[in-house]
């Protein structure tokens, strides 16, 4: 896999571990700010899985691509 892919999986890991932690402080809280914040990491963790995602995409075809020219 190359450097590109690599990272964006990483990228997507750290989302999603991300999101999972915000999740858990969510369910476990009782103070109305800290949920807030914790709802903006969300959304800031979901963004961060989107973009990674794309990326690692758009090296995928591009590899498909150059796989169908030499074949």
């Amino acid at each position: 896999m190359s450097s590109v892919g690599a990272v964006s999986i990483s990228g997507m890991m750290a989302a999603s571990a991300q999101m999972q932690a915000s999740a858990m402080r969510i369910a476990n809280s009782s103070d109305g700010g800290a949920m807030a914040e914790e709802l903006a990491k969300m959304v800031t963790s979901q963004a961060s899985f989107a973009a990674n995602a794309q990326t690692l995409k758009a090296q995928t075809d591009g590899i498909g691509q150059l796989l169908d020219i030499l074949a």
